[in-house]
């Protein structure tokens, strides 16, 4: 007896460049205080496993959910609707609907959707991330503050303020540091003198030639105990 089929293709990563697509990250950084397992839905499809807070995908981050790559889905420019959902048992169908949006997305251009708050408040914030690495002996950042409550925070490095006043939902605009350096990660109240949460330090955070979205996650106040309280993580975008 003779049996044919189709060959088998390995496919070492399903988020590769495509000319005319935009790449898209998602930033699932919802604080939800009992963390369930949620599915990101690209125009009714799904697009990832189940995520939990604070989960960059594809790819991951430092401080994060994920791996270490820095994977984007190469999806179709314009406007795409972005889902997340609690799935049923077994299902890719939706049990709660956490949340639904609308993304402009442009072609041949890196972008993570970041995600914060939670329920009927959940709000998202889209940024350009770097085509290109940055010269050897730097590492490039970009910083998000995605502290809901929050008015306007400071970004430290040690003890040198690397970003200034960055209110709720905004980006800083691309900045460099010198790679291979250790020192705490830490945000503050606009001009203040008390660190928010816990800081994060890791010699990985300034890994020569790799470009980084650092951001701010959770609430100030009297969650300081659990999930949902301030942190310092890194979305891989190189």
């Amino acid at each position: 007896m003779l049996w044919s089929c189709e060959k088998n293709v390995l496919t070492v990563s399903p988020y590769e460049y495509t000319d005319g697509k935009a790449l898209l990250k998602i930033n699932y950084s919802c604080p939800y205080i009992k963390n369930p397992g949620v599915q990101i839905k690209i125009n009714g499809e799904k697009v990832s496993s189940l995520v939990t807070y604070s989960t960059p995908y594809p790819g991951g981050g430092l401080n994060t959910g994920g791996n270490s790559y820095a994977d984007y889905l190469a999806v179709n420019a314009g406007n795409n609707t972005i889902s997340l959902g609690i799935p049923k048992t077994g299902s890719t169908e939706d049990s709660v609907l956490l949340f639904t949006t609308q993304a402009d997305l442009t072609a041949n251009e890196y972008q993570t959707l970041h995600f914060t708050d939670t329920a009927a408040n959940t709000q998202t914030v889209l940024t350009k991330d770097a085509a290109n690495k940055p010269d050897s002996g730097y590492t490039q950042f970009t910083f998000v503050n995605l502290i809901p409550n929050s008015t306007a925070v400071d970004l430290y490095f040690g003890t040198d303020k690397v970003a200034s006043n960055v209110a709720y939902k905004q980006a800083t605009a691309p900045f460099l540091l010198p790679a291979n350096t250790s020192q705490a990660w830490s945000v503050r109240t606009a001009g203040g003198t008390t660190t928010l949460g816990s800081s994060y330090t890791s010699t990985s955070s300034v890994a020569n030639q790799r470009v980084f979205t650092v951001y701010a996650r959770g609430y100030i106040g009297p969650v300081t105990t659990d999930i949902r309280s301030v942190k310092v993580s890194f979305v891989y975008n190189k």
